[in-house]
């Protein structure tokens, strides 16, 4: 999880979404420290709910839709799934989540 989260991190600032980086780099920080806390932050709103959303982020659209944003943006959807099914194992359950993850899923398995 702390590479999925350092990856988000990294790939959000590459695009200026420093907001959203942000929220990804506090929550390694705090996964390094106590996992469960960094969950339960993670499960929220900013990461899964809204159109502003962590998840809602596409870096294909940001970035023009070059070979390079697309490959990234596929590695931002795989570091979310990652993230995702590592909330799940710390007991966090998220509806928004679930929907945005299975969508993910799919587009991985159909190479988008």
């Amino acid at each position: 999880m702390l590479r999925a989260l350092t990856t988000i991190e990294s790939l959000l600032r590459a695009y200026g979404h420093t907001y959203e980086a942000n929220l990804a780099g506090i929550a390694a920080k705090l996964y390094r420290t106590d996992p469960a806390v960094a969950c339960q932050s993670i499960n929220s709103d900013e990461w899964w709910e809204s159109s502003a959303s962590v998840a809602a982020i596409d870096l294909a659209v940001s970035g023009g839709f070059t070979p390079q944003s697309r490959v990234d943006a596929q590695r931002l959807r795989q570091s979310l799934i990652e993230v995702f099914t590592t909330l799940l194992a710390y007991g966090e359950h998220n509806d928004a989540g679930e929907i945005i993850v299975s969508q993910f899923q799919k587009w991985t398995e159909s190479h988008m």
